[in-house]
């Protein structure tokens, strides 16, 4: 009887000890991970997806170690059209647009036509491995990027082509007018956000182009609003400026700001006294410090600090 009961037990423990190990395997195939675990991980994967937008932007600005080439991509004489010259051929942007179309979005006409295809579609139907393919030139040995970022910034940017992109046409027409928007609701997100630390109460604080040719925000939101949504999304190269993909805002948040945006001055002239005066409230010196070209090359994404 005895013998029994030992068996008995014996098999009992056997079978516990498979079943917990089982359970385990499964649990683990189905990423039980704690809900601290799981932020920590989507918060890690949103930061390198808002990098990975910054080096499609401009690559150079983003890192800082590594060399800005000065001759154009080997790929630039495969087209006539876009005459631009040296690194400004090697942005991805410039061949693929902000709008990831290429040669079907709004680069189809312009000065920055190629007739380069976009990212988009070709995104969606490959795995992370085979974008880093690409970027390495594996399947074009005149795309091989690895001659210039590392493994990392690679990684980083077939994260934000396969995870990051977004369509487009969905916020804005193909003339660049957003589909919808409320600029009341954008007005509060551009005050609570945007005016404090960089732009001022009427965008006006940076000026992204130069005296002979200012660009603030306004002019941006309505001269390229691709650009707007896609610098919203991932932040500006090389400065402190947040991104919208880190803090989770909505596309209708992107295109409440866009509707509002397209409201602020566009030239400097037209800006009023009044106007100039509201320009400089609420305007942080620090994150406009940092938009001083080449001065920060390398700064990631951080998290808005006020209201993102």
């Amino acid at each position: 009887m005895k013998r029994i009961i030992i068996a008995l037990i014996i098999i009992m423990v056997f079978f516990t000890v498979t079943w917990a190990q089982m359970r385990g395997m499964m649990r683990g195939g189905m990423h039980d991970i704690s809900p601290m675990q799981y932020q920590q991980e989507r918060f890690s994967e949103e930061m390198h997806i808002s990098r990975g937008g910054q080096l499609y932007d401009n690559w150079w600005r983003t890192t800082v170690d590594t060399v800005k080439p000065g001759e154009d991509h080997p790929l630039w004489k495969m087209q006539t059209t876009n005459k631009r010259r040296g690194y400004a051929t090697y942005r991805c942007k410039e061949c693929h647009g902000w709008d990831y179309r290429g040669k079907d979005g709004a680069y189809s006409k312009g000065s920055h036509y190629t007739g380069f295809k976009g990212v988009l579609q070709s995104a969606e139907k490959m795995s992370l491995k085979e974008l880093e393919a690409v970027l390495k030139g594996f399947t074009n040995k005149e795309h091989d990027f690895s001659k210039y970022v590392n493994d990392e910034d690679i990684a980083d940017l077939a994260l934000f082509m396969k995870k990051g992109l977004t369509d487009t046409n969905k916020l804005v027409s193909s003339d660049g007018i957003p589909v919808k928007g409320d600029p009341n609701a954008g007005r509060i997100i551009f005050m609570n956000t945007c005016m404090h630390m960089c732009h001022g109460g009427v965008g006006t604080m940076i000026n992204f182009g130069d005296s002979g040719k200012p660009e603030f925000v306004g002019t941006v939101a309505n001269e390229n609003p691709w650009e707007f949504i896609h610098k919203v999304r991932a932040g500006q190269p090389g400065t402190r400026m947040p991104s919208a993909i880190i803090n989770k805002w909505s596309e209708e948040d992107i295109n409440d700001l866009l509707t509002f945006a397209r409201t602020l001055p566009v030239e400097a002239q037209k800006i009023s006294m009044f106007r100039r005066m509201m320009g400089r409230m609420g305007f942080g010196m620090g994150h406009h410090e940092s938009y001083i070209p080449v001065k920060y090359r390398g700064y990631g994404p951080i998290i808005g600090e006020l209201g993102m």
